[in-house]
């Protein structure tokens, strides 16, 4: 099926199935190279040449797994392959679980890492492992994406078919390797906290930690404890830090803290809380020097514990060159090093690299985030002009401080309600008018939730969480362009489904109902199967 060409084929090759007291029959009429197939033990039925309603999600990790978790529960629907250029699924669960697929049996409330992957091993048989999309094209006669993916061992690629592709790659899987200067030549061992290197010991050895955010501050305790008597660990706040001994209020933190009830005495509490667990030598170091949530909270109690040790070091020096087996600081000195560890993030504005994608007319979809100053989806989800292509964390569809899984979990429900009239035959493909493309939050806030070059948020939801739920409960359907035949449908589902939503609500109130979210969810559907009869 993979060669075969596409529904404009005029003649076909129709291959029929039948089972009769144990005996299979076949019947083949033949034409070109296309085949349409269906298997039953009562009926013979014909489907389309390439016409499969497979889903192809991107992606093994927590959204990936969701999307398809949300197929089956919600949609029914089966026939979907996960993707993943890793050689296993990734994720974590409980506080990063969703809501409709808790794990209730975690040993601890922080567990480690073989326990996290193993909670997530149920889709694993709808998986190809290895396997890395390097683009989407998308076919409009037939109103499919072609995928193309690199077996990531062998090199070799490979081509599927899908009306329907769900990205769910996330931004926080390529790391960020500093440019520092001699880093080639060093002869330790070297690499990023997210490439962790499994054969790595660090007993003995003289480690120097590059970076102080959520990663660094989880795994440094546990290096602080490894490396014996003998070893040490030196941590570097920054790569280019810029020190500030008294950093200015800004207008509108001096409005919050004057007007905001206890904002005062939560930043008193963040700074206390640094003074009653650091050594006073890191008190200056650790206290943020930005505005409050302008950056992800750091919270561990064992961090701080371990800025007690002997073996620990932690300064705002920065490391401008690297030599064989040192660093070498701005202020010009030496320090000797066995293993240098990058803890310095993630490439979070390279949205979807390396996959190139196109939509229709063969517009590139980098191309057009460039000409737009920054990466933008509609609800952080599709983007106009790229028909049948769902982003699962995508542009402004993430959270500084909040559950990332919530997020999720509210883009999974909306796209599965988004995509369900391709997947029943209802329409052929749905995409967001181009008016409504431009949805950019500028915060100023300077952290790597921001475009570097263009200082605009792409990352963060601007609004608080429950908004987010409420805008993607149900699609606003006038604002899609959805066609069927080469013909656009409408739809009024937007002024229903509000309705519904409130009668569904009402209904729980009445019944004591604990299942919310599937009651809304059928009531919803049968709009959808309604509204989209062509």
């Amino acid at each position: 099926m993979e060669n075969c060409p596409t529904r404009r084929t005029n003649h076909l090759l129709l291959t029929l199935w039948g089972e009769g007291n144990g005996n299979r029959k076949r019947r083949q009429a033949i034409g070109t190279d296309c085949t349409l197939e269906y298997t039953t033990t009562a009926t013979i039925g014909l489907q389309l040449c390439n016409g499969s309603k497979e889903v192809i999600i991107i992606g093994a990790g927590i959204s990936g797994l969701g999307m398809a978790i949300q197929l089956k529960q919600l949609l029914g629907h089966d026939n979907f392959t996960i993707y993943e250029k890793s050689d296993n699924i990734g994720g974590t669960c409980h506080f990063y679980s969703y809501s409709f697929a808790l794990k209730h049996d975690w040993t601890t409330m922080f567990p480690g890492r073989d326990e996290l992957h193993q909670c997530n091993t149920t889709y694993s048989p709808h998986c190809r492992f290895n396997a890395m999309c390097v683009s989407l094209v998308w076919d409009n006669p037939c109103s499919l994406r072609i995928c193309t993916f690199q077996d990531t061992i062998s090199g070799e690629t490979f081509k599927k078919e899908a009306p329907v592709v769900a990205s769910a790659i996330g931004t926080l899987g390529r790391p960020y390797i500093p440019n520092i200067e001699g880093s080639e030549s060093f002869q330790g061992e070297i690499f990023h906290s997210a490439r962790w290197n499994d054969s790595f010991k660090p007993e003995g050895k003289k480690i120097v930690v590059l970076g102080n955010g959520a990663s660094a501050t989880q795994f440094v305790p546990e290096l602080v404890k490894d490396v014996g008597p003998q070893g040490s660990v030196t941590q570097f706040t920054s790569l280019s830090r810029s020190t500030h001994g008294n950093p200015k209020y800004s207008e509108r933190l001096k409005l919050v803290l004057k007007h905001v009830p206890f904002a005062s005495k939560i930043r008193d509490a963040t700074f206390s809380f640094i003074e009653s667990d650091a050594t006073p030598q890191y008190h200056e170091i650790l206290k943020p020097r930005y505005e409050p949530e302008c950056k992800r909270r750091v919270n561990t109690a064992s961090y701080m514990a371990c800025l007690h040790s002997p073996r620990m070091l932690l300064t705002d020096n920065s490391v401008v060159k690297v030599g064989l087996d040192y660093i070498e600081t701005k202020s010009g000195d030496r320090d000797v090093a066995d293993a240098i560890i990058y803890a310095t993030g993630f490439q979070t504005q390279e949205w979807l690299s390396p996959m190139q994608i196109k939509g229709i007319d063969g517009k590139n979809l980098h191309q057009v985030w460039d000409a737009a100053s920054g990466a933008e989806a509609y609800k952080g989800t599709v983007v106009s002009g790229f028909p049948n292509f769902f982003i699962l964390y995508g542009p402004n569809a993430a959270t500084g401080q909040h559950s990332v899984i919530f997020h999720s979990e509210c883009q999974n429900n909306y796209s599965c309600r988004l995509f369900r009239p391709v997947l029943k035959g209802k329409a052929d493909s749905i995409m967001v008018h181009d008016k409504l493309k431009h949805l950019v939050f500028n915060s100023g806030c300077q952290s790597w939730w921001m475009d570097p070059v263009t200082r605009e948020n792409t990352f963060i939801y601007p609004d608080p969480m429950y908004k987010y739920w409420l805008r993607t409960i149900f699609p606003s359907w006038s604002d899609f362009e959805i066609r069927k035949d080469g013909k656009r449908h409408s739809s009024c589902g937007g002024m229903l489904s509000k309705g519904v939503f409130i009668m569904g609500l009402a209904a729980v109130t009445v019944t004591n109902s604990t299942d919310i979210q599937k009651l809304i969810w059928k009531a919803s559907n049968w709009l959808l199967v309604n509204v989209h009869r062509s």
